[in-house]
């Protein structure tokens, strides 16, 4: 009896989430981790239920996306391959249920019209809801770094 308490405890700590900066910081990567090996049903895990918006500073773009299903995750990340990692994660609170992430992605992306990025260098921003007990991904936005720049921490803005 008491292992199978214990391990219902267990197991609940990896499907809900603290709503705190450190337990989405988690949440990201675990997010990544996901994307990079096609695990398609976690990716849904972390989407938003009601949709999301993306946008893309480079291409100069947003996008509505739908509520998802499980199908329309398939659908579009079979399309795209990455093995990427998120550094220089920072979090902000905005409200009770609502967060808001800056960091960068780094690695090696292929997009879904086939060309591969060896060298893919991003800064992201997402906003987080609190949704069914854990972090869901609202909005995303990708502004690719112009290769002679590497990633770096948020720093206060200069006054000089």
């Amino acid at each position: 009896m008491k292992f199978t308490l214990l391990s219902l405890l267990i197991l609940s700590g990896f499907i809900f989430s603290e709503k705190t900066p450190d337990s989405l910081e988690n949440t990201i990567k675990l997010f990544w981790e996901a994307r990079n090996n096609k695990d398609f049903e976690k990716i849904f895990f972390y989407e938003s239920k009601i949709g999301a918006i993306t946008g893309s500073s480079s291409e100069n773009f947003f996008f509505e996306d739908p509520p998802p299903d499980l199908q329309s995750v398939i659908d579009y990340y079979s399309l795209v391959q990455s093995d990427v990692q998120p550094t220089n994660i920072k979090i902000y609170e905005l409200s009770e249920d609502v967060f808001l992430s800056l960091y960068y992605l780094t690695g090696i992306y292929q997009y879904s019209n086939g060309k591969i990025n060896n060298n893919y260098q991003a800064r992201v921003s997402n906003i987080w809801l609190w949704e069914d007990q854990g972090f869901k991904l609202y909005y995303k936005n990708f502004t690719n770094l112009d290769e002679s720049l590497s990633p770096q921490p948020i720093i206060a803005y200069p006054m000089n």
